[in-house]
């Protein structure tokens, strides 16, 4: 359990890592999304995207060829609007 929580929360000291929760708390995106978003190369989000997965942050369904993610659940977007994070929306 406690490994989990370390897990989670170090999954959010990065900054590329937070401002992609922040955009999936107000609507779900595609991974090819967050190369504008973030300004980052696909490898990098691609990365990014993976740890935030393996610590239960996120979850992705696959569409045709494209990876949708989105936060995996409503307990932990209720958790992460309750630490006062606030979602950003895209520009795009």
């Amino acid at each position: 359990m406690v490994k989990n929580m370390v897990k989670f929360f170090k999954a959010l000291g990065d900054e590329t890592r937070f401002k992609i929760v922040r955009y999936l708390l107000n609507h779900e995106y595609c991974a090819c999304d967050f190369t504008s978003m973030t300004k980052k190369d696909q490898t990098t989000v691609s990365r990014h995207l993976k740890v935030l997965v393996d610590a239960g942050v996120l979850k992705f369904k696959k569409n045709g060829r494209n990876i949708i993610y989105s936060i995996k659940d409503k307990n932990i977007k209720n958790a992460l609007l309750k630490f006062g994070i606030k979602g950003i929306k895209s520009c795009c």
